[in-house]
């Protein structure tokens, strides 16, 4: 049985959203040519701590 266009749509859209925290999230991490810069590791640690916390919320960890 197919799926409805809005359900599918909705998948799709999770899909896409997933995808774009996936990358962020690579490229927070692959920036690591700066170490002694406080700003960007300040950036970094905030951008690990989202992907962290939204990565519990979607697998329904959340702990907050």
């Amino acid at each position: 049985m197919s799926k409805s266009f809005s359900k599918q749509l909705g998948s799709t859209l999770a899909h896409i959203q997933d995808l774009f925290d996936t990358v962020i999230h690579g490229l927070l991490r692959s920036s690591d040519s700066n170490k002694e810069n406080k700003v960007i590791n300040n950036i970094k640690d905030a951008g690990d701590s989202y992907y962290k916390t939204y990565s519990d919320i979607k697998k329904g960890n959340d702990t907050a």
